[in-house]
């Protein structure tokens, strides 16, 4: 239920930022949903990493990463990611906005002569 619950608002967030930004709003889901479970990926991967490199590759057993806490820290982990994209698109977009809001008031009045 929680799962259901973060990809809506995933979709909320990175769609409205789209529409903010006049960018394809799917494009922009996907990016989000991608974020998320790669961070979620990335963050289970880098733990079992450091698990099997402070305690041998024997610590790591079939039982040993079934504590709920795991998995609350993995999706923290990808909700902090997709929050990292969602900034640095925001950024990026009002990067754009900037650039065109420039270029447009540079344009004012002149013509192309071929």
């Amino acid at each position: 239920m929680i799962g259901i619950l973060l990809i809506y608002w995933i979709w909320k967030g990175y769609t409205n930022l789209a529409l903010e930004y006049d960018k394809n709003k799917w494009g922009y889901f996907a990016i989000g949903i991608i974020a998320y479970y790669g961070g979620t990926l990335v963050a289970g991967f880098a733990t079992g990493l450091l698990a099997v490199l402070i305690g041998g590759v024997d610590s790591v057993d079939d039982n040993s990463f079934t504590n709920p806490g795991w998995n609350i820290l993995f999706v923290l982990c990808g909700a902090l990611a997709c929050y990292g994209v969602y900034k640095l698109l925001e950024s990026k977009g009002e990067k754009e906005k900037a650039l065109q809001k420039i270029e447009g008031i540079e344009s004012i009045g002149v013509t192309e002569e071929n």
